[in-house]
């Protein structure tokens, strides 16, 4: 018997869920088994996932190579694109530079002419000898540091002390091979400064701090950030000149930022620096036997018959520098004669 079809519209369709919320279902299933695994410490369980590691790694590197020279490859365009303003930029700093070098050349013509009509006298060379810190003596009311040279190599108390940075404290104890070095921002440092272009004096004073407190400043004087801060060499004990820091802080609170990085200090240099004010504080007098002592040796050792007179108060076997020369030439005492 013939039974007729029911239109295509009435017939039931075939639906594609059924699949796809199986698939679904696999997949919960099987992460939620791989969590429940990752958190069983398992012998079989750990092999297993150090073997996939294991196995994926090299799939992982190989398909990263693409992408880190894709990487590369845009790095060094954005750096080929930044090289002409980087080029443009510099060509207009040296067009400036070189303007700026004519002027001090011409500026330099103009003091020499000047100091040679004032029959101006120039300022000595200054000598010094180079060591190490050995020590850093910290504490909450001291910030002082220990070098390995001493009244052998012709140290004196008050004599300054260098780094490449600029001025870094003063010595104030000296034994034979040793000397004690009062930093910057020791809370007993004072060091008379100038600040800015004007040359405002000052003093730049220690309190334990990274920073030091730039006091007596004369008031209405205009400081900015960043002015250059000098020793003025006014207490006769330091030479004019040396680099302290930078001037920082708002004004009625300015503050010196040092040049030298004070907690971190290794090779220093002791200038030799000798003035009346230094020969009243340091007198030549015995020396106490005693590893640090701020009397002085006596001006001259006793010498071995025979030996020669040097007529200096280093020992024949310190070497000293001289501060400025072109030649960079070293000489021994013997050769050489303190200031």
């Amino acid at each position: 018997m013939w039974t007729p079809r029911a239109p295509s519209y009435l017939r039931p369709r075939r639906s594609w869920r059924a699949p796809a919320e199986l698939l679904n279902f696999a997949l919960f299933f099987i992460c939620a088994v791989l969590l429940v695994m990752s958190r069983i410490s398992h012998g079989i369980v750990i092999d297993a996932r150090d073997w996939l590691v294991d196995m994926t790694v090299p799939v992982l590197e190989v398909a990263s190579i693409p992408a880190i020279q894709a990487r590369h490859v845009m790095e060094r365009a954005r750096s080929y694109a930044g090289l002409f303003s980087e080029i443009d930029r510099l060509t207009v700093e040296n067009a400036g530079l070189k303007q700026y070098e004519w002027r001090a050349k011409t500026a330099e013509r103009k003091v020499a002419q000047l100091r040679a009509l004032l029959n101006a006298v120039d300022d000595p060379a200054l000598h010094y000898v180079t060591g190490s810190v050995i020590a850093d003596a910290r504490g909450p009311f001291m910030r002082s540091a220990l070098i390995n040279l001493g009244r052998d190599h012709g140290l004196r108390v008050g004599y300054a002390v260098i780094n490449g940075d600029g001025l870094i404290g003063r010595t104030v104890d000296a034994g034979a091979s040793v000397a004690r070095v009062l930093l910057l921002n020791d809370l007993n440092s004072r060091i008379p400064v100038l600040a800015g272009p004007a040359g405002i004096r000052a003093l730049a004073v220690g309190d334990n701090g990274t920073e030091l407190q730039l006091e007596l400043v004369p008031d209405g004087a205009v400081l900015q950030v960043g002015d250059e801060v000098y020793t003025s060499g006014s207490d006769g004990v330091l030479p004019r000149g040396l680099r302290v820091g930078m001037v920082a802080g708002a004004k009625g609170a300015y503050k010196v930022r040092p040049h030298a990085d004070l907690s971190a200090l290794d090779t220093v240099s002791v200038l030799f620096f000798d003035t009346p004010a230094l020969a009243a504080t340091d007198p030549p007098a015995a020396a106490a036997d005693r590893p640090l002592s701020k009397t002085p040796d006596s001006g001259e050792k006793a010498r071995e018959p025979g030996e020669a007179n040097t007529g200096s108060g280093l020992p024949s076997g310190a070497t000293i520098q001289q501060a400025g020369s072109e030649s960079g030439t070293q000489a021994t005492a013997g050769a050489q004669t303190q200031q």
